[in-house]
């Protein structure tokens, strides 16, 4: 019988670093990424993929930076990696930061229709204020759900109404039925002090600017640099692409790229608030192997 392990939590958190480390202790372990960036080969080290081989990994830059990846494909390409499991009992440990990807995995997801070309392309040359005028207008409720201050979202809201005629709430309302019932798994919420996250994101950027992120970024500028692709919101790559172009001094990138990654964690956090309330808290730097082993006999009674 499959077991079901979910690790979510901020950037930077120890995520990764820790599901490496309950993988020793569980039979057939898959480690899957449930990051909506590092699914994107192009990107390395500017979203810190991991490398190691063993135990499997799966769903790491297997996406073309080129390709506007959907949570329904992720799920889909879960799905895939579940049947091609099948014949043997396995240990998928689900990890990342991406709290709608969860959420589409654990509750299911809302099958929009693909929202056309030319619709997508007048988006994206409005700006907010427009969409928000138009929301009020005409989906009143949806600006009661949604962060007004994200244009992301709010576009987003805009584009669905626009081409299907139909509110976002009314296609989220016809979830799919979940991939892996939140029933079925362990639900682990790495939560650390702000003071050592702080500080562990300023480590991970002077590792990142060490190990070689602005050529890596250098590269797809020259060959496939697209500000309308998801791939290119990865949290750097814009402030790098400035740098190249001499708008930023290397000091300040360094800055930028520093804040922007403490502004996200600080809205991975609202969302863990507001998302995953019944997910077990756990600090990695705080637990030893006896602890480790007491959330091996959790995941073994949920079976």
């Amino acid at each position: 019988m499959n077991q079901y392990i979910c690790i979510g939590g901020c950037t930077a958190s120890g995520k990764s670093s820790f599901a490496l480390e309950l993988s020793k202790y569980v039979e057939n372990p898959v480690i899957i990424n449930t990051d909506a960036l590092q699914i994107y080969e192009c990107w390395e080290i500017l979203t810190d993929r991991p490398s190691v081989k063993k135990p499997e990994h799966a769903l790491y830059g297997h996406v073309s930076c080129s390709k506007n990846y959907s949570v329904g494909e992720w799920v889909k390409d879960v799905k895939g990696i579940f049947d091609l499991n099948s014949q043997k009992s396995k240990t998928f440990i689900f990890v990342g930061g991406t709290g709608l990807y969860f959420n589409a995995l654990l509750n299911g997801f809302s099958q929009i229709p693909q929202v056309p070309k030319d619709i997508r392309e007048f988006a994206d040359s409005c700006d907010l204020k427009f969409f928000l005028e138009y929301l009020k207008k005409n989906d009143p409720n949806i600006i009661e759900k949604i962060d007004i201050k994200n244009k992301r979202r709010v576009q987003r809201a805009w584009e669905v109404l626009k081409s299907t005629g139909k509110s976002i709430l009314y296609w989220q309302s016809k979830n799919t039925s979940p991939l892996v019932p939140s029933s079925d798994a362990l639900l682990l919420l790495v939560e650390i002090e702000k003071k050592v996250l702080t500080d562990k994101i300023s480590a991970r950027v002077s590792c990142m600017l060490e190990n070689g992120v602005i050529k890596e970024v250098e590269k797809v500028y020259k060959t496939c640099w697209d500000i309308k692709l998801p791939f290119s919101k990865a949290i750097g790559a814009k402030d790098i692409v400035n740098h190249l172009n001499d708008k930023i001094t290397f000091e300040n990138l360094a800055q930028n790229i520093e804040i922007k990654t403490r502004q996200f964690a600080k809205r991975q956090r609202t969302w863990h608030r507001n998302y995953m309330k019944d997910w077990t808290s756990i600090d990695p730097g705080k637990m030893d192997r006896v602890d480790i082993q007491k959330i091996i006999k959790k995941i073994k009674a949920i079976n």
